[in-house]
């Protein structure tokens, strides 16, 4: 691409700014750019250093992001009196009551301690069975649809034919 301003060398520059609500894009080469004083048209940019601060900066944002939530999103368990911030420090919620309460705000806490949000250890044996189909429908359902974003139907065919032989399981339960 030709530098907008003389047309004659190639642009080596791309800037974008902002005029009166409008985009604007010029493409520019070494010399016009630095006779128009553009921003590091006559500096090497260091782009390894600019990914660390981006990055420490992200880390900041998500320790703030982490930290306590203001008084005015601090609300509590009505039976137990618990709040967001004391289950984070315990570790462990308060009462039955407060897995309704705080769930959502849980998940990805759970998550990201956790290897996921799905229970995986030992059930009771009388509702295994239940159970295992139904992670077993939930497992082949995430897998059907990544075989039909991956574009691999006749895998996502056999999938499909394996969750309607489950659910025909189920009905006869």
């Amino acid at each position: 691409m030709l530098c907008q301003k003389c047309k004659v060398k190639e642009a080596q520059f791309q800037f974008t700014k902002t005029e009166d609500g409008q985009v604007v894009k010029l493409s520019l080469c070494a010399e016009c750019a630095a006779a128009l004083k553009m921003p590091l048209a006559d500096k090497t940019v260091d782009l390894s250093g600019m990914m660390a601060e981006l990055k420490n900066q992200l880390d900041q944002l998500q320790e703030t992001l982490a930290a306590d939530t203001p008084p005015a999103g601090q609300h509590a368990c009505p039976v137990c009196g618990m709040k967001r911030t004391d289950v984070l420090k315990k570790g462990r919620l308060g009462c039955d009551r407060c897995y309704e309460v705080f769930g959502a705000e849980m998940v990805p806490v759970v998550v990201s301690l956790q290897r996921g949000d799905q229970h995986v250890g030992k059930v009771p044996k009388r509702i295994s069975s239940g159970l295992r189909l139904s992670v077993e429908t939930g497992r082949l359902r995430r897998e059907l649809d990544k075989a039909i974003a991956a574009e691999k139907y006749e895998e996502a065919a056999l999938l499909r034919d394996q969750l309607r032989a489950l659910s025909a399981g189920k009905e006869q339960l």
